[in-house]
């Protein structure tokens, strides 16, 4: 089952090692949910279309991921955020916090969420943190 789950999970997404990842989580949902999967007429329906489900979910995370990418380069000049051009002499007025952010969202490509994780902040305190640093770069 598991090879079937994988290979219909490549085919929609293109991505072998994504498709395992999702494939996994599926798997884990099973091993939460396993009263009602045992319980279920069709338990490989039911691990298919939990995975119909884990596959719409990336796909609108990525939507969401380059949506928001979109923005910012709308937003703030994109030389400013190239490899090249983002350097700590280019905008030493930012504190250490402020500039690691902008540095793990826009140059490798975290959410505003993952870095809130990885900081220990909420998610609307991470929000105000970067849209008050990207005000304080268009005033500088």
């Amino acid at each position: 089952m598991y090879k079937k789950l994988v290979r219909a999970a490549y085919i929609r997404l293109r991505n072998y090692q994504t498709a395992e990842d999702i494939v996994q989580d599926v798997f884990v949902l099973a091993q939460e949910k396993r009263d009602s999967l045992l319980i279920h007429p069709n338990p490989g329906g039911w691990l298919f279309d939990a995975l119909k489900k884990k596959i719409l979910h990336e796909f609108r995370s990525m939507i969401r991921f380059n949506s928001m990418k979109l923005r910012l380069e709308m937003e703030i000049p994109a030389q400013q955020f190239t490899e090249i051009g983002f350097r700590s002499d280019r905008f030493d007025f930012l504190t250490e916090i402020e500039y690691e952010m902008l540095v793990t969202i826009y140059i490798d490509g975290f959410t505003i969420r993952m870095v809130a994780d990885k900081l220990g902040y909420t998610y609307e305190t991470c929000r105000r943190h970067v849209q008050r640093t990207k005000n304080k770069i268009r005033n500088a």
